[in-house]
């Protein structure tokens, strides 16, 4: 799986490459981005197309990053909470095996009459 994974990111940087070569022309273009909203009008200095491909992968990143991050701490926090639970689950067991055990027998009366068991 590992080797599988190594691979695919090794292709997929590959086919990066190959389209950022192929269509260096063209994301060497620049173009000006404008926001309007609520009547503020903002807009950008002048950017070449490669440049906001990659702010936007880069962007997609930490995104992800941020996601998975907090995937893991909720998932920590779920294994903590098992790991107790079975530690409990577990002295309960414990407790319960060394108890003594009770033999309820209705034909007998008393213990006196109880043949011992090994």
């Amino acid at each position: 799986m590992k080797y599988l994974r190594i691979a695919v990111l090794i292709l997929l940087f590959f086919l990066s490459m190959l389209f950022f070569v192929q269509n260096q022309e063209i994301l060497s273009k620049t173009t000006r981005l404008y926001l309007s909203i609520f009547g503020l009008e903002l807009h950008s200095k002048e950017i070449p197309y490669y440049l906001i491909i990659l702010l936007a992968f880069v962007a997609g990143g930490f995104v992800t990053l941020a996601y998975f991050l907090a995937e893991k701490i909720r998932l920590g926090a779920e294994l903590k909470r098992n790991r107790s639970k079975i530690k409990n689950l577990e002295e309960e067991v414990k407790s319960l095996r060394n108890m003594p055990l009770e033999h309820i027998d209705n034909t007998m009366d008393s213990p006196e009459s109880q043949e011992p068991r090994f």
